[in-house]
């Protein structure tokens, strides 16, 4: 078992299709084919039922892709610690961070980041908050720009870069639209277009 069969067995699991994996890899299909049918054969199970073009984990395909997440993420910390040792910075960043964010408030930032550290591969994922904010939980992101996080989590370092304030908004003719100042408890006494609860 090599790390090259395991991230061919996660892309296939995260693209769902071993098509998808070859174009996510650059690799053929039958090549995608060969590395899963090895990896079945030393493991002694199947990883991923197939019925027509639908491909599905199974059961022991599930128990392996958390850990095989883990086994190259750990190598991948092993590679850069050691390369590190050197003074060179190099490896790859993946961050995960709104549209919103990543056009208007990081290119300057990862522009003057390149500039310093030109052997990092930056790996950018417009996703929303909450994905971000699991993705780094999980440790498939190594760090997430997102907004409104939830309560500080132990697991994670969390530090503020700046503030947004947030605003009501009320048509002119709204009930509430010349009053000088709006409370919380006034607003509860009239309808509102709010964020998805599990929205940060």
């Amino acid at each position: 078992m090599d790390t090259h069969s395991l991230q061919v067995f996660i892309s296939v699991a995260d693209t769902g299709s071993f098509t998808g994996a070859g174009e996510q890899l650059f690799l053929t299909q039958p090549a995608i084919s060969k590395r899963i049918a090895q990896l079945e054969e030393q493991l002694g199970a199947r990883l991923f039922d197939r019925i027509g073009r639908q491909i599905h984990l199974t059961e022991a395909g599930q128990a392996l892709l958390p850990r095989a997440r883990a086994v190259l993420r750990e190598m991948e910390d092993i590679s850069r610690s050691i390369t590190n040792l050197s003074g060179h910075v190099t490896g790859k960043l993946r961050i995960g961070t709104s549209h919103h964010i990543g056009l208007h408030r990081l290119p300057p930032v990862l522009r003057q980041f390149s500039r310093q550290y030109p052997q990092v591969q930056l790996d950018i994922h417009f996703i929303d908050s909450e994905e971000a904010w699991e993705g780094v939980l999980h440790g498939d992101l190594e760090l997430g720009v997102v907004t409104l996080p939830p309560q500080p989590d132990p697991r994670v370092q969390q530090t503020t870069i700046w503030e947004d304030p947030l605003v009501f908004m009320a048509a002119p003719e709204h009930p509430l639209a010349n009053e000088a100042e709006v409370s919380l408890e006034m607003l509860t006494h009239y309808s509102a277009i709010l964020p998805s609860p599990v929205t940060f």
